[in-house]
């Protein structure tokens, strides 16, 4: 465990994972509105 202290190594480890999927979602949340708003400005043509 990179030779820290348990408590140090379960406090630290977890944080990559929680960025990664924060970024997924957020990726997903804002690809879904960009492609809604290019609907939408297609709609005014």
């Amino acid at each position: 465990m990179l030779n820290l202290p348990a408590e140090t190594f379960w406090l630290l480890v977890p944080w990559p994972f929680i960025w990664m999927v924060l970024a997924i979602v957020l990726y997903f949340k804002l690809k879904r509105e960009d492609e809604l708003e290019e609907q939408e400005i297609e709609g005014e043509k």
